[in-house]
């Protein structure tokens, strides 16, 4: 890619738009609250919820697959089953989505045939110059736009960026952190690393 990190990573640290695949109705599931905590931290931008067996969830219209949807979006959220995962991620590229998180676990940390399925994912997305957080992660949070899906709702804002594998830590420091009396301009749960690292998180901090 000839683009910058920082424009790499521009849909998915400020992003106008989300689809979070795997939506759920049922309160306490990670596409449930994923959600409900955008709406509650006022994410700018637009929410497009999917999945193929609802029609409305926390009062958003539901669309059976990212191709259903005829605006642009510029980040996806995944949160299925692992063997799910690269025909979605196939559906992203085609629908020209240029950043990603994946929520889903039961990759490379699994052993050989979850490293196999994590590799397939990051080369269609790589061919597809799709960007993407994990697998394996809890999210991200980013204050440029208002966009959490990773922490507490209601996190202070501030300039203070924090990068882990572990989501866990990051609620534990921006909860100590919130105590101090200090905010978080950014949090990334960085998961796999399958495709995007630390050192390519840090790079981008360091431009913003």
């Amino acid at each position: 890619m000839n683009k910058s990190i920082s424009e790499q990573l521009f849909p998915i640290f400020r992003p106008q738009s989300v689809a979070v695949i795997g939506a759920s109705a049922v309160p306490m599931k990670w596409g449930n609250d994923i959600i409900l905590t955008m709406q509650q931290d006022k994410f700018r931008g637009a929410i497009y919820p999917i999945n193929p067996r609802e029609k409305e969830i926390l009062g958003l219209k539901v669309y059976r697959s990212v191709l259903e949807v005829s605006d642009p979006i510029d980040l996806a959220i995944i949160a299925l089953r692992t063997e799910q995962v690269p025909a979605v991620m196939r559906e992203c590229v085609q629908k020209g989505i240029k950043g990603a998180v994946l929520i889903s676990a039961g990759f490379a940390e699994t052993g050989a045939r979850g490293q196999a399925l994590q590799e397939e994912i990051t080369r269609i997305a790589r061919q597809g110059g799709l960007r993407f957080v994990g697998p394996n992660c809890m999210g991200i949070y980013s204050s440029a736009v208002d966009l959490n899906l990773s922490l507490p709702p209601g996190v202070p804002k501030g300039s203070l960026a924090f990068i882990s594998q572990s989501g866990t830590f990051g609620g534990i420091f921006s909860r100590e952190a919130a105590r101090r009396g200090l905010g978080l301009s950014c949090f990334i749960s960085a998961g796999n690393q399958a495709d995007l690292d630390v050192a390519d998180f840090m790079e981008y901090l360091a431009e913003d």
